[in-house]
């Protein structure tokens, strides 16, 4: 890793990750330090190139008050014991804005390179809609492996109606299962990164280590736990493009607690701000007769401009929806840190 600065002492490698700490660090005395853009847009580098979640590691952070040391031997535990020199050559080069070597720079060619995953069909209807489904994301068997995990990790049946409620899911519907061997997999698909890089027009991607979710079907004590419609963006101007995705592991019906957004907003939302009243209370407009549900099939991935209000919807279906989020964006980004 010639030219990288890195620290001597550090068990991991990555010379940003000791800055990170730091500001969770003071954070956790009260003093919080205002993250810059570019502090931003390579703490998500290092997260995601290190296979870590941000809610799990800012969680053991925050709880566990552990020194770097331990910071660091709970982030290749998290990496079963070993980091890929290569991964750490691009973490390292991509923060300090190093051009790529070799090896690194040959695995984004293959990218590039690869046949198109999304036709011009596809592409027309994302630029219209704002969202798009990759049809066969993941293969069947991948798409059963991980529904299989989900129903291992809550200890529930999908024979048994009578096990899907009285556990606690987690946030909602949102399920802290991060690390699985499939999910692994489900990350690493072609066809998925193909379909990204087309998107962002930019084969140099980063993927997100992101929940499960787990949306059974209401009943008579059970209703939807959300979330509803919302936005995970600042609506602060500029507006910066970006991605979010679902992968339905299991067929979903539109009326089976599908993945919800509103059409078209990629092409609106300046427009829809100027013609508020009042800005501020943009994200508490009802835009829910605006909403389309999207069904699809086990192994199809729903990608979504970050631009569209979106959400998961009440499941008024007999199965429930069972999803892995799913994310990727370039090492050349843009982020407004302004929240609004």
């Amino acid at each position: 890793m010639s030219g990288i600065a890195t620290d001597s002492e550090s068990l991991v490698g990555v010379e940003h990750l000791r800055r990170y700490y730091q500001r969770s660090v003071a954070a956790r005395s009260g003093s919080v330090e205002k993250r810059t853009e570019s502090d931003w847009i390579n703490d998500n580098i290092v997260l995601c190139g290190l296979n870590l979640a941000l809610e799990e590691t800012n969680s053991y952070l925050m709880s566990e008050m552990p020194d770097l040391a331990t910071f660091e031997r709970w982030i290749l535990d998290k990496n079963g014991g070993h980091i890929d020199p290569l991964t750490l050559e691009r973490i390292n080069r991509a923060v300090e804005g190093l051009p790529y070597g070799p090896e690194i720079a040959e695995q984004t060619r293959e990218i590039e390179s690869a046949d198109d995953v999304l036709t011009a069909e596809d592409l027309a209807f994302w630029n219209e809609n704002g969202y798009v489904i990759v049809r066969d994301a993941i293969a069947p068997e991948d798409a059963l492996a991980s529904e299989t995990a989900v129903w291992e990790q809550l200890s529930m049946s999908p024979d048994d109606p009578s096990t899907w409620y009285g556990k606690p899911i987690g946030k909602g519907i949102m399920m802290e299962l991060y690390h699985h061997a499939t999910l692994a997999k489900n990350r690493r698909s072609a066809r998925i990164r193909k379909a990204f890089a087309q998107l962002w027009n930019d084969p140099d991607l980063w993927v997100t280590i992101d929940r499960t979710s787990f949306n059974p079907p209401e009943t008579a004590g059970y209703t939807f736990q959300g979330p509803h419609l919302h936005w995970d963006m600042s609506l602060a101007e500029p507006h910066f493009f970006g991605t979010q995705g679902i992968l339905y592991l299991c067929d979903t019906d539109a009326d089976q607690g599908a993945f919800t957004c509103v059409p078209g907003f990629n092409r609106t939302l300046a427009q829809w701000l100027d013609s508020l009243p009042d800005r501020s209370a943009a994200r508490q407009v009802d835009l829910s007769k605006h909403a389309v549900p999207v069904p699809a099939n086990a192994g199809d991935l729903i990608i979504w401009h970050q631009f569209l209000p979106h959400g998961a919807s009440p499941n008024r279906g007999r199965y429930p929806r069972i999803a892995q989020y799913i994310n990727m964006f370039p090492t050349r980004r843009r982020e407004n840190m302004e929240w609004a």
